[in-house]
């Protein structure tokens, strides 16, 4: 009996110092966690939005081989007549754009829809739709009828929504970082401002804005936080 009362009396709590010790070595581990967990966040979702933009890149091209399959396939400002001559058409626009000041005519309108539908949006999903959708396949007025670059999607911008990443597809592979940053990705070539280099050959772009709810009229490309250039790398820090 009176050995446990003398191990009773051995037994302290924990001292202010101790205990404020204790809560100081707590905060650093916290202070080193953070970063590496936010880091990780960061870096999800990036993936996530990277698979979802090269979706959209599955559906453009697919709707652009269709689009060719019916005429020479898609130009600017062109609609797409079928039962010419040969059964071709005249080309094609392609445009699905909310954005403030869009000029859309029904058939742009209607293959740019095509590209939402597959996946699985439509305009009864107003706001669903991206934040910012732009492609760009082989410029019709530098390439010849019959050539596969005039119908095959080489360049793609993506943000998801406003407070997203832009991801970008160009030359191959997906960036972060706008493309016409770097000289050596995009750059004016023959006339062409958007213009890749792609194994050492220059491809002129013509691009189509399927979506666009920045609700700016025109330079949506690096008009502020709000623009293509605004949500990438090192711009972006949501």
């Amino acid at each position: 009996m009176k050995r446990f009362k003398k191990t009773q009396k051995q037994k302290r709590a924990f001292t202010l110092i101790e205990i404020v010790v204790v809560l100081f070595i707590l905060a650093i581990i916290v202070a080193m966690l953070v970063p590496a967990l936010t880091g990780y966040i960061r870096r999800s979702r990036k993936g996530k939005y990277l698979q979802k933009a090269d979706s959209f890149r599955t559906a453009v091209q697919s709707v652009m081989v269709e689009l060719y399959g019916i005429g020479p396939g898609a130009q600017s400002g062109v609609p797409n007549i079928p039962g010419q001559t040969g059964g071709g058409g005249s080309g094609g626009d392609v445009r699905w754009d909310t954005g403030r000041g869009a000029n859309n005519n029904a058939e742009a309108q209607g293959w740019g829809e095509r590209i939402l539908n597959l996946m699985g949006l439509g305009r009864g999903d107003a706001g669903h739709e991206p934040y910012l959708l732009v492609f760009g396949v082989g410029n019709p007025t530098y390439y010849p009828e019959g050539r596969p670059e005039r119908y095959t999607v080489y360049y793609l911008a993506y943000v998801d929504n406003p407070k997203a990443p832009a991801v970008f597809y160009v030359n191959g592979e997906w960036i972060y970082t706008y493309p016409r940053d770097d000289s050596k990705v995009m750059t004016t070539r023959h006339g062409i401002r958007n213009t890749i280099v792609l194994n050492g050959a220059d491809i002129p772009l013509q691009l189509y804005v399927v979506s666009n709810r920045t609700n700016i009229a025109d330079n949506f490309w690096t008009n502020g936080s709000g623009s293509l250039r605004g949500h990438s790398e090192p711009h972006f820090d949501g």
